[in-house]
């Protein structure tokens, strides 16, 4: 097997790499800590040296001082990243912690809009903005950039900032939030627990004010009195006029 992995991609353990680099096949060892798999092919993540686990059937890239340097996401794993950028159907996220361990590697996920949430969704803009901190599951394995999903309760938006002061935001209800600095009003798709991370607690108080049902009917109300009115003066109006019929009848 080894010499297969020499003869397919020429490297050996103790050679360096840098990202980009063809390792192996998938079926001749297995991806691991720095590298990934695309279409059957193994390749370098990072710049390092190469390291072969022949028991386990698996390559890695290694740092200088024999130390993993970079592991890519399994699907399943939690990831936590700022949202770097957001368009209409995506947002790309600077990832920040992988199943509660820091990252120092700079590596990138992304969001398709149709891994938001099961509800219709018009624009990304509507549910995340740069500068917020999200919570997702890793959709695949061992990918670059490494698609993200925000679907379920545990998952979406854990930290947004105002968009006109950057000002924390504060939870009023689902999705809603307010600006206590400025008092703008956004949306987010946020999580079941957001903000408990940063100390901030929900505000339902601050919620928008709804108009009553009563409220709502009252114009109504007052146009139909009019309405009524009016057609009370015409049945006067009226009457007079059939009267003054029935006086030029009469003579």
């Amino acid at each position: 097997m080894y010499g297969c992995v020499k003869e397919m991609a020429d490297v050996k353990s103790g050679d360096i790499v840098v990202p980009g680099d063809q390792l192996c096949v998938i079926e001749e060892l297995s991806s691991s800590f720095g590298t990934y798999e695309k279409e059957g092919i193994v390749y370098s993540a990072t710049a390092g040296s190469v390291s072969m686990d022949l028991k386990d059937r698996s390559i890695s890239v290694l740092g200088e001082d024999g130390k993993v340097k970079l592991q890519l996401s399994v699907r399943g794993d939690v990831l936590i990243g700022e949202i770097v950028s957001a368009y209409e159907k995506r947002a790309i996220v600077g990832l920040i912690k992988r199943n509660g361990k820091n990252l120092f590697t700079g590596l990138e996920g992304e969001i398709q809009i149709s891994n938001v949430t099961r509800r219709y969704v018009n624009s990304m803009l509507d549910v995340v903005k740069p500068g917020d901190i999200i919570r997702g599951s890793a959709l695949d394995t061992h990918e670059m950039k490494v698609a993200i999903g925000l679907v379920g309760p545990e998952f979406g938006v854990i930290l947004a900032k105002c968009s006109r002061c950057g000002t924390p935001l504060t939870l009023t209800t689902h999705n809603n939030m307010i600006c206590l600095h400025c008092e703008n009003r956004e949306t987010r798709e946020v999580t079941e627990d957001y903000g408990v991370m940063f100390g901030l607690e929900a505000r339902p108080d601050l919620a928008p004010k709804r108009r009553s049902y009563d409220d709502r009917r009252g114009g109504d109300r007052r146009y139909g009195d009019r309405r009524g009115g009016d057609r009370r003066q015409g049945d006067r109006r009226g009457g007079r006029r059939d009267d003054r019929r029935g006086d030029s009848r009469r003579r």
